[in-house]
């Protein structure tokens, strides 16, 4: 399914390395660990879904997610000035690490509390809330990247997060129309009457359309030997 092109959308050629520049993107805004967390997030809501359509759009949004982090990690390299250093902001283990140590932010709690949301839509099988807070991720990237394209002053860079603003406007333009399929939705609610053949297809989010409604105790499961 998943195949890679080592060539990126466009050529990243950065003006000027700027170590003030550089500090910024890694420091506080985290480098790429929150762009990948969240592609993360958009390909496993494409792997809860049963819904062909929905399941492709996520999946897509995850894709073009990765890509856009791509693009991000050349803009931080070539910040920084030094072409054949590794970066990866979690490992402080490699040698080629030295003059780019890991940053330790308010990152820890900003993930727990997202994984946290992701772990009570998954429960609660609340697709419109997931959708929700999707949007809201893009929508501070886009107000991210309008500030960075104020704020440092480089030709490449300028045109980089341009790319990368197009990309968080058109992942919004996206998500506003799933919003839109959900909370216009007019699928038959018959609880097993008539015919129900897609009374249950996820597009609703809501537990009560499905024709025959199952409730498993959560007793049932407490003695499976592979339970965290």
């Amino acid at each position: 399914m998943f195949i890679y092109d080592t060539k990126l959308p466009f050529e990243v050629r950065i003006t000027r390395p700027d170590m003030k520049y550089y500090l910024l993107l890694d420091r506080q805004l985290k480098g790429c660990s929150s762009g990948l967390k969240q592609a993360a997030v958009y390909i496993r809501q494409s792997f809860m879904i049963n819904n062909p359509t929905f399941h492709d759009i996520f999946m897509r949004l995850g894709a073009r997610q990765i890509s856009d982090m791509e693009v991000l990690s050349c803009i931080i390299h070539q910040m920084h000035g030094e072409d054949d250093r590794y970066y990866d902001e979690s490992n402080d283990d490699t040698p080629v690490f030295e003059f780019i140590k890991p940053c330790h932010t308010q990152e820890e709690h900003c993930s727990c509390q997202s994984e946290s949301e992701e772990e009570q839509h998954h429960v609660n099988n609340d697709l419109t809330a997931a959708v929700m807070r999707d949007m809201q991720y893009e929508e501070e990237q886009i107000h991210i990247y309008e500030e960075l394209i104020r704020y440092i002053q480089d030709d490449g860079a300028d045109e980089a997060f341009s790319y990368l603003l197009d990309s968080a406007k058109k992942a919004m333009d996206t998500l506003r129309n799933l919003l839109h399929i959900l909370t216009t939705h007019t699928e038959m609610k018959d609880f097993g009457e008539g015919d129900t053949h897609n009374a249950w297809d996820l597009d609703t989010s809501n537990y009560f359309d499905k024709p025959n409604p199952t409730f498993v105790n959560p007793s049932d499961i407490e003695d499976f030997p592979f339970k965290k």
